[in-house]
């Protein structure tokens, strides 16, 4: 028996979930994970195609999605069973979406389950008595001690969950037409996997949707909720919104899917991508992958005018005369990988994967592309 077979053997599978068995295989999926949201996080911030506030954005949800994984790096520290991490090999290579579930509910009683517990300090006095006095392995300790911290580190502001909305902002010339931006992220429950919506509008009327506590603000948050879904392309969801907010007007709209996450340990990756990672799986191979998919609006059109009715102003987007970028329903997609130096090299070798960007991990944590 090989060692990924090893490994493979201790996994128990429930549907398109997948519970990671042992704590070492625990500890390697967060370490791997944590180095390359880290490192997508220092990219995004180097990246000068993209707007100052894109970058905002785009950082803002990526340091929640990292501290969420770091919080639950410290829950899966040490196994429960039962309680094991439950990621999706599939889709993803992330967390099932019933992870986060758990941490919302964990959440919720944060406070009240802090207050039953010993504080930091007395926990590591107990821990360094057991090994002293009574040559004891204070492994109790340390779960209580790690359970603690984990709930710590919980907190609402800095988590991520099914839906974020973030702030809005006025962009463009004030002689020109009132433009603005706004994002928001969301958890796919069907994919299992983030999504960060990038969007520039124009929005009739006097009373724009700066102020979150505003009518319009609340109503855009709710329909934008309700529209977005990983299932559903981008041309679908932006006519979704054009359709039920008839005052906000469409100009461009991103939209940046994280993941998946592929490794040989933990995911089941295909193809030749997947052959080569299984070919050098003794060497703890991972990569991380994300799109970029932009749909910018063509012109405007009223649409349903008649005597009585001067109808709706409705967006025509443009996609181009292409079988891939018409499938998906953007104008521009960019697809981007990010992996370790020596596994980029192997890639390029290979001729894999030519419609990546490729993004490199070096040893010192940099991060660049791969000439």
């Amino acid at each position: 028996m090989t060692s990924v077979d090893e490994i493979w053997q201790d996994f128990q599978r429930d549907g398109n979930r997948v519970r990671v068995m042992g704590d070492s295989k625990v500890r390697l999926y967060f370490a791997q994970l944590g180095r390359a949201l880290s490192t997508l996080e220092r990219s995004v911030e180097q990246d000068t195609r993209i707007t100052n506030a894109e970058t905002q954005a785009i950082r803002h949800f990526v340091v929640r999605l990292r501290s969420t994984f770091e919080a639950l790096a410290l829950k899966h520290f040490y196994s429960r069973e039962g309680a094991e991490l439950k990621i999706d090999t599939t889709d993803s290579g992330l967390a099932h979406f019933s992870v986060l579930l758990e941490l919302g509910a964990d959440l919720k009683t944060r406070d009240a389950d802090l207050a039953v517990l010993p504080q930091v300090g007395e926990l590591k006095q107990r821990m360094l008595d057991q090994i002293v006095e009574h040559s004891v392995h204070p492994r109790g300790l340390q779960r209580t001690l790690l359970w603690r911290l984990y709930l710590e580190s919980l907190d609402e502001e800095r988590t991520f969950s099914f839906f974020m909305p973030g702030p809005t902002a006025r962009v463009g010339s004030q002689k020109e037409e009132p433009g603005y931006f706004w994002s928001f992220a969301t958890y796919d429950r069907s994919l299992n996997r983030p999504f960060v919506y990038l969007l520039y509008f124009a929005w009739d009327g006097n009373d724009p949707p700066l102020d979150p506590d505003s009518k319009r603000y609340v109503e855009m948050r709710r329909v934008a909720e309700q529209c977005a879904s990983g299932r559903i392309n981008l041309l679908g969801f932006s006519n979704r919104l054009d359709d039920k907010l008839p005052s906000l007007r469409p100009r461009i709209i991103k939209r940046l899917i994280l993941g998946p996450y592929h490794s040989p340990i933990f995911t089941q990756p295909e193809g030749e991508f997947g052959a080569l990672l299984g070919r050098h799986a003794d060497r703890l191979p991972f990569a991380f992958h994300w799109e970029t998919e932009t749909l910018i609006s063509e012109r405007e059109t009223r649409v349903g005018a008649g005597w009585l009715s001067k109808g709706q102003l409705r967006q025509v987007f443009w996609i181009p005369k292409n079988v891939d970028l018409a499938a998906r329903g953007v104008s521009q997609i960019e697809r981007s990988v990010l992996m370790p130096h020596w596994l980029a090299q192997q890639v390029r070798s290979e001729g894999l994967l030519p419609d990546h960007r490729h993004l490199v991990i070096e040893e010192s944590e940099g991060t660049h592309g791969l000439d």
